[in-house]
């Protein structure tokens, strides 16, 4: 599929705007500041429900105005047919599909899977264990409802679990909870667990390639109990059941002392190894560059192969950031049919020959 037409009103720093996309890539140009990120950011809230910034939603709507709008058009999966997706902003969130009011963004959205890279996915390999979790689990909820609906009811049961430890609640008070969290969690982990080792089937050749030889390894480093396990080996849920009950019983005394849930998947961690080493405390800035590059290569062929679609794509300021064979990786997978939508201050950081096939939108404050 792809997006044929983007129009967006009062949203952020933008008034209002209509863009009719290329088939193949859009540049965004202009200053920062601009609203390129902006635009950008609408694209993956009307397609998935969700911002790569995570901010409260009154943020997107235009400062002094009631509401904002975003409204994408993209042609169907039959010939000839188009989905149109609103969405409306003004306190609450509106969903409509083909004009039809939606009850929630999982219901609406997910016809249009996206692939988001931006210059804090450079810093994956690094970060806290939350982001490298986050963009595996962006991944699974694009894939399947059932992980989305899964991983926010884990976190509710999580969150709720938190405040009886943190008002002191006895055993007896903390048990339901105990038995929610091991149902979910083993649930959730099993899930994260299958989907690690799918990416990592496109992860680790592509790494290789691009690295021109070096090997790389990626492991769960989990909070379940399971403890290391290669990820393509199967763990079945009843056994993460089970290693999640000892795991509760063995920590309670250290989650009442620091009254916070210390056992589960939300605690979940993963690791990368290059040649055999630790990519966290030794990778050179371009070796982790070129994992997180290798893993939203990987995002794609992943969606590819599980929605038979493909994502589009937004890269959202990161040519900048990459060196030149980095950035032929990316020229290459754009040359490949797939729909994408840059941000850039500078278009020097492009092919000529591409942007002769692209179109270019100058975005400036005001727009």
């Amino acid at each position: 599929m792809h997006i044929t037409r983007i129009n967006l009103t009062n949203y952020r720093n933008i008034r209002s705007w209509v863009v009719e996309p290329h088939r193949s890539l859009t540049v965004f140009l202009g200053p920062n500041a601009a609203g390129k990120t902006n635009t950008i950011e609408a694209i993956q809230v009307a397609c998935t429900g969700t911002s790569f910034r995570k901010p409260a939603w009154s943020e997107l709507v235009q400062w002094g105005e009631p509401a904002s709008q975003i409204t994408v058009e993209a042609d169907g999966e039959t010939p000839g047919v188009s989905t149109t997706l609103v969405v409306g902003v003004d306190g609450q969130r509106v969903w409509k599909l083909n004009g039809v009011k939606k009850r929630s963004a999982a219901a609406a959205t997910r016809f249009v899977p996206v692939v988001v890279f931006t210059p804090d996915d450079l810093a994956m390999v690094k970060g806290p264990a939350e982001q490298r979790r986050s963009n595996l689990d962006a991944l699974g909820e694009q894939l399947s409802p059932v992980y989305g609906a899964l991983r926010r009811d884990y976190m509710r049961v999580v969150r709720q679990r938190n405040a009886l430890l943190r008002e002191e609640a006895t055993p007896t008070e903390l048990e339901p909870w105990d038995v929610q969290v091991i149902t979910l969690g083993a649930r959730l982990h099993t899930h994260r667990r299958r989907l690690l080792s799918r990416v990592a089937g496109y992860l680790t050749p592509t790494y290789h390639e691009l690295s021109k030889g070096e090997s790389l390894g990626i492991r769960m480093v989990d909070r379940c109990g399971v403890g290391e396990t290669p990820i393509d080996k199967e763990v079945s849920n009843d056994v993460v059941v089970e290693r999640l009950r000892r795991e509760l019983a063995r920590r309670m005394s250290d989650e009442h002392l620091r009254k916070v849930t210390l056992v589960g998947p939300h605690r979940d961690d993963i690791e990368f190894t290059i040649n055999g080493a630790e990519a966290r405390p030794f990778a050179s800035q371009g070796q982790q560059r070129t994992i997180a590059l290798a893993w939203k290569l990987a995002e794609v062929r992943v969606v590819n192969t599980v929605l038979m679609k493909t994502p589009v794509l937004l890269l959202d300021d990161v040519m900048s950031e990459l060196d030149q064979d980095r950035r032929a990786a990316l020229t290459g997978l754009i040359q490949q049919d797939i729909q994408t939508f840059v941000t850039t201050t500078n278009t020097g950081y492009f092919d000529p020959e591409l942007l002769d096939q692209a179109t270019v939108l100058k975005v400036g404050l005001g727009s």
